[in-house]
């Protein structure tokens, strides 16, 4: 695919419904597994020539200037010879501020581009033309909405979107859709296989589903799946609490991945200013404050410092206040949310990143820092220390510690400009080799191709 450093090998091609055709067209038996949960015993995976397959992928809000590794996703798969369906549930109400998101949002389907009264001709639609699965897609709904976080009223939405869905799946010959974030997609998806349509996936992001696993159903959704994509081995093992061991296999570590504008980006040594860089929403999970008190503490040091805040959120309040609390307004610059070309701009600037999370899956801002030849300060939740190693690539604080985040901060400005640049290639090699687009596109098109339908 020109322009995005993505190759487009050979195009492979799957059965559009493969259970149906190895079991003779009838649907395969129910049981139970260990859990209680009741799932499908499926037919032994197989291949079976056929002349094309298309994958649809959904997502709740899509295209999103927080979901740049989505898009990067979608048009590796694409260069791998499977097209792709974008489908959004709700339509997107975010100002772009990347061409590339601007052109996705033209490919782009809502479910609920006409509110929930527009769901009704599709139910209609299906109830006339698949009663029988409508019925059982209905009672698979009651089902879902006992205990589950949102009520009975939210799931008859989904029901209805799953319907929608259904519609879009027949008419763009769908082999399998793939889900990311494993909230209400999923649901919607599992209806919509019930209804008739294809197979379904995701991919679970962490760490907010793995908190709320019980009344998000985490345990139904990983049973249902074809298979699931964790970003991290983090990610598996908490997917793998939630699944009987016999199906551990179908739960598989898939990287989010970095495209050519970063992998072949040269290794540009740390300046040897005093710039931190932030990037991430301004919300509690992030720790934006907590990085205040640790600016304050450096200040009161005496430390020379400066750090760009790039975001916003629910906490942009609070930050401005505690600035002014603080007296940091000379060491702070707050940008807002901006385009990438931006953000590339400040990595580039900085000396190192920060980022002092106490919720996260792994963020894809550390893998774009570190392929940039950025150390990073961040902490040891979730999957980071995965990516990042203390002392190599970056120092690692305990989460909501201002002391030690401060006392990091300050070895990372002290660091002289050898260690410094050792680092940062150190950190570039080791993003670029595991978070490489081409090999997360690849991986994600062979499990495409071995379980659509």
């Amino acid at each position: 695919m020109a322009g995005t450093g993505l190759r487009r090998p050979k195009m492979r091609c799957c059965p559009k419904f493969p259970s149906d055709a190895l079991s003779g067209g009838k649907k395969a038996p129910e049981s139970t597994d260990i859990l209680g949960v009741c799932r499908a015993r499926r037919p032994p995976e197989t291949s079976i020539p056929c002349r094309t397959m298309k994958v649809l992928y959904l997502i709740n809000q899509y295209p999103k200037n927080s979901h740049t590794f989505v898009r990067r996703e979608i048009l590796g798969v694409e260069a791998q010879g499977i097209p792709v369906v974008r489908v959004s549930i709700r339509p997107s109400t975010e100002v772009f501020v990347e061409d590339a998101d601007r052109e996705e949002a033209k490919q782009t389907q809502s479910l609920l581009a006409n509110g929930a009264k527009g769901l009704l001709p599709s139910m209609l639609a299906v109830l006339l033309t698949h009663p029988l699965g409508f019925f059982k897609g209905f009672a698979r709904m009651l089902r879902l909405a006992k205990g589950a976080e949102r009520g009975l009223g939210v799931h008859c939405a989904y029901f209805g979107e799953a319907c929608a869905l259904l519609r879009i799946c027949k008419k763009e010959n769908v082999n399998h859709v793939h889900v990311h974030f494993s909230t209400n997609p999923p649901i919607v998806a599992m209806l919509n296989e019930t209804l008739g349509g294809p197979g379904f996936s995701f991919t679970a992001h962490g760490s907010e589903e793995y908190y709320r696993a019980v009344s998000l159903k985490l345990a139904e959704k990983v049973n249902a799946a074809r298979f699931v994509a964790a970003i991290s081995r983090f990610g598996r093992s908490q997917l793998q609490l939630f699944a009987p061991p016999e199906i551990h296999h179908r739960i598989h570590v898939v990287h989010c991945g970095l495209d050519a504008s970063f992998l072949e980006a040269d290794d540009v040594t740390p300046p040897s200013g005093n710039h931190f860089l932030f990037v991430g929403r301004l919300c509690q999970q992030k720790q934006p404050l907590v990085m205040l008190e640790a600016a304050a503490l450096l200040k009161n040091q005496g430390v020379d410092f400066h750090i760009d805040i790039i975001g916003d959120g629910e906490l942009r309040a609070a930050v401005d206040a505690s600035i002014a609390h603080h007296g940091l307004e000379s060491h702070i610059t707050l940008f807002g949310t901006v385009d990438g070309a931006k953000v590339r701009e400040c990595i580039l600037k900085s000396r190192a990143m920060v980022l002092p999370s106490s919720a996260e899956g792994l963020p894809v801002v550390l893998m774009e820092s570190m392929a940039l030849a950025r150390p990073v300060v961040t902490t040891f939740i979730a999957a980071i220390p995965e990516l990042v190693r203390q002392g190599v690539e970056g120092w690692l604080v305990p989460t909501g510690d201002a002391n030690a985040l401060a006392d990091a901060m300050k070895s990372a400005l002290e660091c002289d400009a050898a260690a410094l640049e050792r680092m940062g290639q150190a950190a570039a090699s080791r993003a670029k080799a595991r978070h490489n687009i081409d090999k997360t596109a690849s991986l994600m098109a062979d499990l495409f191709r071995q379980h659509a339908g």
